[in-house]
């Protein structure tokens, strides 16, 4: 069972709360209890596996110098740093149930000391424990994101990524796009050969739309048979390319083909100080333009002046 994990972070504990210079040979090799307690607290504040690896990072930065900070878990890796010119790497795993679930490698611009690297393996060993917790949270959340049929993002999935890509692009001033489709003629594969058949026809159109996207970009399923695309760093010349790929990809899939499917494809690009709501407005009309136009084809929304 996940732990109830709600205390308030206290941004003083960002500061270096390790002694570096021990004041006795017995505390050497070894934290304090205040100062191991000041830690284990600081990783109490949050259960988000990302906020907290970069809490863990900035303690580890600020106690023993860490260059960069690698968690390597199932398919997924988080990253904090950038690594030295010459770097010294140090790995260490994590696990349950004598399984290894995550390994931690970190980085430093200098050989590291008996004393840091015994003072590395006891944060390691209290930051292993929340990240436990951290790491089912994030499998729940991920599971509660994903559409059951087609394995994409669902709604909610998409309206966190958008989020995301909005602050990051009024942020860094770097826009993105976004795609809204429909299935042309899916109605009829339901109508006349049933639903188990409709679904082997979403699922296709999933697997197709993802094999077209680059890796950094985005897709969900929103129900029935409308999908979104969210493309990182994209104006609309790649919008309108990567559109084209999968209208293409869609209408020359064998199976895709052999129902008469295609799609029909709204594009949109977020500039700064846009809106959410606002790019998806323009995505959405572009697709009802895109329907009446005759389908199987791509319209591009008028460009946000905001």
């Amino acid at each position: 069972m996940l732990e109830q994990l709600n205390q308030v972070y206290d941004s003083s504990l960002k500061d270096s709360f390790f002694n570096l210079e021990p004041s006795s040979q017995e505390s050497r090799h070894k934290l304090d209890h205040n100062q191991l307690n000041q830690f284990i607290q600081t990783l109490l504040t949050t259960i988000d596996l990302t906020e907290l690896s970069e809490l863990y990072f900035e303690q580890l930065s600020t106690t023993l110098q860490l260059s960069e900070l690698k968690i390597q878990f199932e398919d997924n890796q988080v990253c904090f740093g950038k690594p030295p010119q010459k770097p010294y790497i140090k790995s260490l795993n994590c696990a349950r149930l004598g399984i290894n679930i995550a390994t931690m490698q970190y980085t430093f611009s200098q050989p590291v000391s008996i004393r840091a690297w015994q003072i590395l393996q006891q944060m390691h060993m209290n930051f292993s424990y929340p990240f436990k917790n951290a790491l089912e949270h994030h499998k729940m959340k991920q599971f509660a994101m994903k559409d059951f049929l087609t394995s994409l993002g669902n709604r909610a999935n998409y309206n966190e990524t958008i989020a995301r890509l909005a602050n990051q692009a009024d942020r860094r001033h770097e826009p993105f796009g976004l795609l809204v489709m429909d299935m042309d003629n899916f109605k009829q594969v339901n109508d006349t050969h049933g639903h188990h058949e409709g679904d082997k026809v979403l699922v296709t159109c999933a697997k197709t739309i993802l094999s077209s996207l680059r890796e950094s970009d985005f897709a969900f399923r929103f129900g029935g048979d409308e999908f979104c695309c969210l493309l990182s760093d994209a104006d609309e010349s790649v919008n309108a390319l990567i559109a084209e790929r999968i209208r293409k990809a869609i209408s020359e899939e064998p199976f895709l083909a052999k129902h008469e499917i295609s799609s029909s494809i709204g594009t949109a690009t977020y500039r700064e100080n846009d809106s959410q709501i606002g790019i998806f407005s323009r995505a959405d009309e572009a697709l009802y333009k895109a329907k009446h136009a005759g389908k199987n084809c791509v319209v591009a929304a008028k460009i946000c002046h905001k």
